[in-house]
């Protein structure tokens, strides 16, 4: 996480660090920072223990300035494809929506009230630095519903219910594809103003997908259909591993 923020332009404010680490990736983070002006705080490693959200810390801690988007950035792209995470409550699932995102061209992540804090530790853990890197903005159903509305967005919806296969979807942008809770589903008022319901076929006894895999398959789906890598440069298209 710590590597992927100073790769970004975000600016870090701190950075905490074991004084005693040997670790030498760790080592080069400090050096890294230190080139950047970046402000270094030497502490004991219980002193880390401390401020670590995680039981194991790895001996390095970095303050953030929190990143700010706009939903008016997005809206005029003609190769849109957005992300809506509706009421996604776990992080991990949120999280890890955000990394597929990310890793999909995506143009950006709206997270709708009642989902979990996109920036929520577990959250941020789970994006694995994808959020220091894709635009993620907090707004209501409501209003993205009518912002996309008003600027011709297509909105596919995923649903079990739904009436068109995913693989049969017409994915060409502007689009925004809708996930909702993981227990419920999305709601119903995206339901009503979908362009369309996604179904992804179940073939054997499982009842549903979890949400994260179902954005996996819904957006890469949309990455073959929309073809090429619409939101990055061709140098930075590599190959992933899982």
């Amino acid at each position: 996480m710590v590597e992927e923020v100073l790769s970004s332009d975000l600016r870090v404010e701190l950075l905490l660090h074991d004084a005693a680490a040997t670790d030498p990736r760790v080592l080069a983070l400090v050096d890294r920072a230190r080139a950047a002006q970046v402000r270094l705080m030497p502490a004991s490693r219980h002193v880390i223990e401390a401020c670590s959200a995680v039981e194991t810390p790895q001996g390095i801690l970095a303050v953030v300035e929190q990143p700010h988007a706009s939903v008016d950035q997005w809206l005029d792209a003609r190769d849109l494809l957005l992300v809506v995470a509706d009421r996604v409550q776990d992080p991990g699932n949120l999280g890890t929506i955000i990394r597929i995102a990310d890793a999909a061209g995506a143009s950006g992540v709206v997270v709708t009230g009642g989902s979990a804090d996109p920036f929520n530790p577990k959250t941020l853990r789970a994006t694995m630095g994808s959020i220091f890197h894709l635009p993620v903005v907090e707004r209501e159903a409501a209003m993205i519903q009518a912002r996309l509305r008003a600027a011709g967005v297509k909105v596919l919806v995923a649903d079990q219910a739904g009436t068109i296969d995913y693989a049969e979807a017409d994915y060409r942008p502007p689009l925004a594809i809708v996930l909702g809770n993981e227990g419920q589903g999305a709601n119903p008022a995206w339901r009503a103003s979908a362009d369309a319901m996604v179904r992804i076929p179940l073939y054997g006894r499982a009842e549903s997908l979890n949400v994260a895999v179902a954005a996996g398959l819904l957006l890469y789906e949309a990455r073959r259909a929309i073809g090429g890598n619409a939101h990055r440069s061709p140098e930075k298209v590599r190959e992933g591993s899982g």
